[in-house]
């Protein structure tokens, strides 16, 4: 499966996620893989536009680095825009795994409100299909079904695996999820690019 880009007079517009920083800044770990994937995707903007969140990776422990498993986190809820957000996490821990000698893994998280007996029915459906888009990339993917409320659970899941990234199916930092997620997620969130504009949040 291959991403399509659309180049509209839309992704000229100004982009409100929040722009990297500067070479000389700590901040900068995500620089490689964004430029891996504007390189495969055939884009030069996708890293100003995707990064909501930008954090600094706390140093490595590991005495060899190079073993260390590369985490992506996706927040996954069925809908076409988290699909997306998998697609894109796929794509990046292809673009990884090609880079660099690490073991890379994509975690699909489904969070379920247990007031909601809808949602729990349909966890195995949903994660099912994760796997299947997976399957196509042939790739390595945990899924993760956790209870509560979606923002906290998001961020204890990237904390537990220690996550280059948080992938979501959003498109703005102003994104109700992303502003709750900015005082407890651990690792820096990414989005879609400007030209995927739902107007449904992330779950819809």
């Amino acid at each position: 499966m291959q991403l399509q880009s659309r180049a509209t007079a839309r992704s000229r517009r100004k982009n409100t996620a929040v722009n990297l920083p500067s070479s000389g800044s700590k901040q900068t770990a995500l620089k490689p893989m964004l430029k891996r994937l504007e390189a495969a995707l055939g884009r030069d903007d996708l890293a100003q536009r995707i990064v909501l969140l930008d954090r600094p990776k706390p140093p490595t422990l590991t005495l060899k680095p190079e073993t260390q498993t590369i985490n992506f986190v996706v927040g996954y809820s069925g809908s076409a825009h988290s699909q997306a957000a998998l697609d894109l996490a796929l794509c990046a821990a292809h673009q990884t795994r090609l880079a660099r000698p690490n073991p890379v893994m994509v975690h699909v998280v489904y969070v379920i409100d247990r007031s909601h007996p809808k949602t729990i029915a349909n966890a195995d459906r949903i994660l099912w299909q994760a796997r299947c888009l997976a399957s196509e990339w042939r790739g390595s993917l945990n899924a993760h079904l956790r209870i509560g409320p979606v923002a906290p659970e998001l961020s204890a899941v990237a904390k537990e695996l220690e996550a280059e990234v948080l992938m979501l199916g959003c498109h703005i930092a102003k994104h109700p999820l992303v502003q709750q997620l900015a005082d407890h997620v651990p690792c820096s969130v990414l989005g879609l690019p400007q030209y995927y504009r739902w107007e449904n949040d992330w779950r819809s």
